[in-house]
């Protein structure tokens, strides 16, 4: 199972937890991978990971276990190539919030479109899939066309409604208020995302679990140092 391309990164993560090592200075062996670093943190022998492997033009999704742990090295074995779409995007979702903007909509039929320019706020976001909020009522299986420039300028992918949400909302001098301040909350999919798109939210995906992961361990370090 050798790799031939030029790695540019590579990230593992224990199974269901989200991001727990990140390295650019990566070796290439037959079957194994060795990452080094700084300050990683320990790892089992004979974890079972998931390892994203980033290349210049796109990504690819390993299963492997981790045979070394230290501090500085990091050693994966590899044991297959994940194929399924499915089943490698199952931990690669984090909470987010960032301003984006629905560009166009289709009707629910895909013949005909509009440009609306709504304002969204993204909640959750996934290699495959967002969460987000939104006034404006959209409906179940509509297609969206996102301007995501948050995460790169210029960036649009096309987004279908799965799920559709009413948010609570009260009576304010004869105004609906929610106190989240918006009416509906939507999920779905993207459609279509290139290679160089999926490895882009990729990245953002881990860079958000690993600022997570990080201020979880900053906060242990601070209870710790308060009660010696």
């Amino acid at each position: 199972m050798a790799i031939v391309k030029r790695i540019v990164k590579v990230d593992i993560s224990k199974l269901d937890e989200g991001l727990h090592a990140s390295a650019e200075n990566v070796t290439i062996e037959p079957n194994r991978l060795i990452l080094r670093g700084a300050d990683f943190m320990a790892i089992p022998h004979r974890t079972p990971v998931d390892i994203i492997v980033y290349y210049e033009d796109g990504l690819q999704f390993f299963f492997g276990e981790v045979t070394l742990s230290l501090p500085m090295q990091i050693n994966v074995e590899i044991l297959s190539v994940v194929s399924d779409k499915k089943e490698r995007r199952r931990s690669l979702k984090v909470r987010t919030s960032f301003d984006a903007v629905a560009l166009r909509m289709f009707s629910v039929s895909g013949r005909r479109s509009m440009r609306i320019n709504v304002p969204i706020r993204v909640r959750d976001m996934s290699v495959g899939g967002i969460g987000f909020f939104c006034n404006h009522p959209f409906f179940r299986r509509q297609k969206l066309i996102l301007d995501m420039g948050y995460l790169k300028k210029d960036l649009k992918v096309e987004f279908q409604i799965l799920r559709k949400e009413k948010i609570e909302a009260h009576m304010v001098d004869g105004v609906e208020i929610s106190k989240i301040g918006f009416k509906f909350r939507y999920g779905g999919s993207m459609l279509g995302i290139t290679a160089e798109q999926e490895r882009m939210i990729t990245e953002y995906v881990f860079k958000v679990q690993l600022a997570e992961r990080q201020k979880r361990k900053d906060v242990d370090t601070d209870r710790r140092n308060a009660n010696p």
